[in-house]
């Protein structure tokens, strides 16, 4: 029944976000997998700039040439 309820709308190595509810009446909430806690929940907008702000990767990807995928020559 709960996964009828709650569905996983983004999630990496620090944390997962969930759509707890359907239609209107959904809200939103972070749950932090190093302190095993919901540090966030609200509305989807207020909840993805918290996303955005402490959770999202910052790793900058490299080929293995040592080279930046964004400025690959064609």
């Amino acid at each position: 029944m709960l996964n009828s309820i709650t569905n996983i709308v983004r999630s990496n190595q620090n944390a997962v976000m969930a759509r707890v509810g359907t239609g209107s009446s959904a809200i939103y909430t972070i749950f932090d997998l190093k302190t095993q806690s919901n540090t966030y929940t609200g509305t989807l907008n207020a909840t993805k700039k918290a996303w955005n702000k402490h959770y999202r990767n910052s790793r900058q990807f490299v080929t293995p040439n040592g080279s930046n995928h964004r400025y690959l020559s064609a």
